[in-house]
C-alpha cells in the first residue's frame, strides 16, 4: 500500500521581518516544512540519495525550502529547481544542477545555490562537496545554519561568490572532500580562510525585485 502524505494546510518558512536588516536574518520554521522535507527525502527521492545519506539530503532540502519561503514571502520572481520534479530529468539529460535563478539580480549573482549546516554546536562550518560542485552551476552560494529545529529557528549565515568557494581549502570532514570555511567570520579569519560575507547587502539586492513593496 502506498503511503500518503497527510493534508498540509501550508508549507511555509517565514523570515522574521524584524531581522531583515540585521547582520543575520532569522527564519521561523513552520512544522509543516519539516514534514515536507522528510516526506520528499524518504518517499519521493529515496532511490536517488543512497550515496549522499538521507539526513544530509533532508537538511539540504529543508534549507532550499527556507530560502524558497523567503522568496515567496517577499514575492521575488524566481525559477526554483525543486528536486521533487527536476532531479530525475536532469540526470537523464546530464544537465548541471542549480537551486535558484533570480532574473533581476546582477548578472554575476543570478544563479544561487543554497548550502545548509545542520543544527548542533559541533557543526560550525560551511561545506560544499567537491564532487557535487562539479555537477552544479552557481554564481552565488548562500549559507544557512539550522539553529534549533525544536524551537523552529534558522538563520542566513552569509554568502560567497562561486569563484571564492573554489579558492577555499579542501578537507574530508566525514562526507567526502569539501570546500570549507567557518560560519563565524572571526574563526575563519583566525585560520587565514576566506570568511563568509555579511548577508545584509545581498538581502537588499534580492529585495529590489520584490513585488511586495
Amino acid at each position: 500500500m502506498k503511503e500518503k502524505l497527510n493534508r498540509i494546510e501550508t508549507i511555509n518558512a517565514i523570515l522574521d521581518e524584524y531581522t531583515i536588516n540585521e547582520p543575520y536574518p532569522q527564519f521561523i520554521i513552520e512544522p509543516e516544512i519539516i514534514e515536507y522535507a522528510e516526506y520528499i527525502t524518504e518517499k519521493v527521492m529515496e532511490r536517488t540519495i543512497e550515496k549522499e545519506g538521507r539526513t544530509a539530503r533532508k537538511v539540504g532540502l529543508l534549507g532550499q525550502e527556507l530560502f524558497n519561503g523567503f522568496l515567496l514571502q517577499y514575492k521575488i520572481p524566481n525559477v526554483y529547481a525543486n528536486p521533487m520534479y527536476e532531479e530525475k530529468r536532469m540526470r537523464q539529460i546530464k544537465a548541471k544542477h542549480f537551486d535558484f535563478i533570480i532574473p533581476h539580480m546582477p548578472k554575476r549573482m543570478q544563479i544561487i545555490s543554497v548550502k545548509v549546516t545542520r543544527e548542533g554546536n559541533n557543526y560550525k562550518r560551511f561545506l560544499a562537496n567537491v564532487e557535487q560542485w562539479k555537477n552544479e552551476i552557481h554564481d552565488v552560494v548562500i549559507a544557512i545554519k539550522i539553529d534549533n529545529l525544536q524551537n523552529r529557528k534558522a538563520h542566513i549565515a552569509g554568502w560567497l561568490y562561486s569563484n571564492e568557494v573554489e579558492k577555499l581549502p579542501i578537507n574530508d570532514l566525514g562526507t567526502g572532500d569539501a570546500f570549507y570555511t567557518y560560519l563565524d567570520p572571526t574563526d575563519a579569519t583566525k585560520e587565514g580562510i576566506t570568511p563568509l560575507k555579511n548577508p545584509i547587502d545581498l538581502m537588499q539586492t534580492l529585495l529590489k525585485g520584490s513585488f511586495k513593496f
